[in-house]
């Protein structure tokens, strides 16, 4: 769908796309009411119009709103437009630069050195970590969803921020969608499980940060050259995990171990935590993980 600087969407006004997906689009608004500027997620209309995924997207929206640490993105307010189409607010987050505030776009732009991608995942293990002891799944874990903000003190004093909750679940619940055969996940990062349907536990999400890992260090995906969507689900589910060190000869050799136990087949060969992993991924590199308290005092 087209969306235009002004169009009027449940009572907030748009200024400007900030990107799109396989389940929406995302604006920069700003409400009518209160003048509050917020982006705003616009649910693709066939999926809005689909009575299964309604209830997915509107209970993961209720679990997000429950949400309190400072490297979450909550959501803020929900809802349908006149016409049926779901949508959902969250704080909107200004960027480190003009062309966009998530990691993955920070990394096309050429500004991820290996300090900086060590950094963002040590943030977003520190909100993955919050959520699990809840009892919750993210679901969509990857680098477009890690959020950027502006901070001082270079990459050690930038907040980063674990957004879209859009399929978020409670752990051992299985996706609605599954009992139809669909699957809503980014291949690219998904966990076998999720990609077969079956129950999650936090273990799903550590597999998608130890992609997005591997995407941040290497500038590509796990299975980049797999060639199709399909064909990169099958390397999921049957093969070994990719070496990050052939990508990038230049990364230390211990990185492969982290990703190869992060991206373990079976979820409980994994780390028990997300911040286990970026533990593990700072010392490969000689460096000492930095705890989410510290983080903050920098900040401040």
């Amino acid at each position: 769908m087209t969306i235009r600087p002004g169009t009027e969407i449940a009572g907030y006004r748009v200024a400007r796309v900030l990107g799109t997906g396989g389940t929406g689009i995302v604006c920069l608004a700003r409400s009518q009411a209160n003048d509050l500027q917020v982006a705003l997620k616009l649910v693709n209309r066939d999926l809005s119009a689909d009575p299964v995924l309604r209830l997915r997207f509107v209970n993961a929206a209720r679990l997000a709103r429950g949400l309190d640490h400072p490297n979450i993105v909550p959501t803020l307010d929900q809802g349908e437009t006149a016409d049926g189409q779901l949508w959902m607010t969250m704080p909107f987050v200004e960027g480190p630069s003009p062309e966009g505030a998530d990691a993955d776009r920070q990394l096309r732009l050429g500004r991820m050195p290996p300090e900086r991608a060590l950094h963002v995942v040590a943030r977003i293990a520190d909100a993955l970590d919050d959520i699990h002891h809840r009892g919750i799944v993210h679901g969509d874990v990857k680098p477009a969803n890690f959020l950027i903000g502006r901070g001082a003190g270079g990459a050690a004093g930038e907040p980063v921020l674990l957004a879209d909750f859009s399929l978020a679940r409670r752990f051992g619940e299985r996706d609605p969608l599954s009992a139809t055969g669909m699957v809503l996940v980014s291949a690219a990062y998904a966990a076998p499980e999720a990609l077969l349907g079956e129950k999650l536990a936090g273990r799903a999400d550590i597999y998608s940060l130890g992609c997005s890992l591997f995407r941040l260090l290497t500038g590509k995906p796990p299975f980049f050259d797999a060639g199709s969507k399909s064909a990169t689900v099958r390397h999921h589910l049957h093969s070994s995990p990719p070496s990050a060190v052939r990508c990038a000869p230049w990364l230390p050799d211990r990185i492969d171990d982290v990703i190869a136990t992060a991206m373990a087949k079976d979820g409980a060969a994994r780390y028990r935590s997300a911040g286990a992993l970026a533990a593990a991924a700072c010392s490969a590199f000689g460096l000492r993980a930095q705890s989410a308290r510290a983080s903050r005092r920098t900040r401040r």
